[in-house]
């Protein structure tokens, strides 16, 4: 490219002190991903300001900021070559507007309907002044003729100073204007929450032994999923983060190899760390294990046992080839890779991908309180915090799969830093769904959350947020999904499950509870739990496979600990092939007294 054999001249790189490359890029993943890999080779960030903006208000900020525009090509219904060419944006604006109403023309013409060549601008030192042109018609098509301005000549002109002066004047930052106005409310929340400490950092826990990490795979499930838990940088003699993440990346390949698996078929990944200081030693690495379109990705800070400084488990996919499946059968599976500073959403801050989707069913990645236009984190409360992530990820989905909003998210996950916090950010995530609801005319059952939320406290979280929150949503009709609740006979072990309309998707949170059980009785909270899972898959119906068992477990409660390692003893023998990948998650603390929470995603 151009761009590429330009900065490659170093002088010029130097006298410029290129830093950055604008894209004008609205919709257009082409162009975004190309500027995008062109800017990662040379070092350059990537500014995508324009990217993902609602075009009506798009035009008018160009308007008003005198982007003096003239249409030079046209080429869709309504548009007409000798009518249209010529005009300024100013001047289609209205006419657009209706075009739009009518027949689903892009306001700022990013489908391709027309094009435009700026003659002035706040950022012309002088003015273009064209003094002949003439209109070529491309194509005489009856309904939607094709045709351009061909110059002949022009002449540049000097600018009214005064004119220049007014011009240069900018609005207020659009994501910066949308933020403010959305965590309002929850800022007024988060000051009349009373004033607590942080919670501890975890690092009296590290000196307790962790638990031997032995990798463990779900069994496959037909529509090509599968589950690996387990993989960890134990193997490794040294204490060094980057020595046990290459170790990490060994056992991982290893294991793939033994599946048949590449490594270029992991969708979704889950890292644990030890230090989130460790956060960039950590990529520094798997970064190379990856190519441009790198898996969605939740990094947490966990307290891991002594000498272990992370953990992984992740989610594969790959088309099976089955005599009995369809012959018309969708076979979709594309990255949302962001890499632009934009108001849309953040880029991401590590090698991932902000989701990943598998025809109707997308896996995004965690989402933290980052002001897309300067990758700043949101100075404010929880609630506030926890409606910003929101916010990206409603934009997420809606990116990855037009159509998508809040309430097709079938699994849902929050981590907090802040213990005392967790029922704000519960009441934050009922009001975001309620004001959905009222938006999109859709009726739930009254005794019922359509998702539950799982909150887990956790020691720190990435660039120091307070809350991160993680999601996976379904494309199907949200208001024909089945739910399921189940309580052990001891009344210990409650479950929560959600399955999509079809029938082929579904999610299953298991709580244990103390309630002040002796430690004679605390085996019997392996059988509730297994007994109360089996049930629960059970009732979801025989063709869902249970793929994982990420299990948030409280590091400083031995009953918890105890019915871990239980369960990791006793679920192959008792569940056979049904087992999920079991993979065990030592928190802080989790919402409502919990013990130990159980989340699972089951697929057909």
């Amino acid at each position: 490219m151009p761009l590429t054999r330009t900065m490659r001249r170093e002088a010029s790189w130097e006298k410029e002190r290129v830093e950055a490359v604008s894209v004008g890029a609205i919709l257009s993943d082409y162009q975004r991903v190309r500027v995008e890999n062109v800017c990662a080779r040379l070092g350059l960030q990537p500014l995508s300001y324009l990217w993902r903006r609602d075009q009506e208000e798009l035009l008018s900020e160009m308007i008003s900021a005198n982007v003096h525009a003239i249409l030079i090509k046209v080429a869709a219904f309504g548009l007409d070559p000798e009518k249209h060419l010529g005009k300024s944006l100013a001047q289609m604006q209205p006419y657009l507007h209706q075009l739009s109403k009518k027949y689903g023309v892009h306001i700022c013409g990013e489908g391709g309907e027309y094009e435009t060549f700026t003659l002035d601008c706040p950022l012309f030192k002088r003015k273009i002044v064209i003094d002949a042109m003439e209109t070529v018609i491309h194509s005489a098509d009856a309904f939607a003729p094709v045709g351009y301005l061909r110059f002949n000549q022009m002449h540049t002109e000097n600018k009214d100073t005064n004119g220049a002066a007014s011009s240069s004047a900018c609005g207020t930052c659009p994501c910066r204007r949308a933020i403010d106005s959305m965590t309002e409310e929850e800022e007024y929340a988060d000051q009349v929450q009373d004033k607590h400490p942080e919670s501890a950092s975890g690092a009296d826990l590290s000196c307790q032994r962790g638990r031997d990490m032995v990798p463990c795979w779900s069994q496959r499930s037909p529509s090509g999923f599968q589950w690996l838990s387990g993989i960890s940088g134990l193997q490794c003699d040294e204490q060094n983060v980057q020595a046990q993440t290459s170790a990490a990346f060994i056992q991982l390949q290893g294991e793939l190899d033994s599946k048949g698996w590449n490594i270029r078929d992991i969708v979704l990944l889950h890292l644990y760390v030890s230090d989130m200081d460790h956060f960039a030693d950590i990529n520094s690495v798997y970064k190379n294990h990856f190519g441009i379109n790198p898996p969605a990705r939740v990094c947490l800070q966990v307290p891991l046992g002594a000498g272990q400084l992370l953990q992984m488990d992740c989610l594969l996919h790959a088309w099976t080839h089955s005599a009995v499946a369809p012959v018309v059968e969708e076979r979709r599976r594309e990255a949302l890779h962001v890499q632009s500073l934009s108001h849309w959403a953040p880029a991401n801050i590590g090698p991932y991908s902000q989701a990943y989707r598998v025809n109707d069913t997308v896996l995004c990645a965690g989402q933290i309180a980052l002001r897309p236009c300067t990758m700043e984190l949101l100075q404010a409360g929880s609630s506030a915090q926890a409606r910003l992530a929101l916010s990206h990820v409603r934009q997420v989905l809606q990116a990855a799969l037009p159509g998508l909003t809040l309430h097709h998210v079938l699994q849902a996950h929050c981590y907090t830093t802040r213990p005392a916090d967790t029922h704000l950010i519960q009441d934050t995530w009922r009001r975001v769904l309620e004001t959905e609801s009222a938006d999109e005319d859709i009726e739930w059952p009254s005794d019922l959350v359509p998702c539950p939320l799982s909150i887990a406290v956790v020691p720190a979280l990435p660039k120091g947020a307070w809350v991160e929150v993680h999601v996976t949503a379904v494309h199907d009709d949200p208001s024909h999904r089945t739910f399921h609740q189940l309580t052990s006979t001891s009344g210990d072990v409650e479950c929560r499950a959600v399955r999509s309309a079809d029938g082929t998707r579904a999610s299953l949170s298991l709580s244990l509870f103390g309630k002040g059980q002796r430690e004679a009785e605390q085996s019997s909270a392996v059988r509730d739990i297994t007994e109360t899972f089996r049930r629960a898959v059970e009732e979801l119906g025989p063709e869902l496979v249970p793929l994982c068992a990420r299990v948030f477990y409280r590091r400083d409660r031995a009953q918890a600990r105890e019915a871990v390692e239980g369960l990791a003893d006793t679920w192959s023998a008792c569940l056979g092939q049904s087992a999920p990948a079991l993979s065990a998650v030592p928190v802080l603390e989790l919402s409502e007294a919990r013990l130990l929470l159980l989340s699972c995603w089951l697929t057909s």
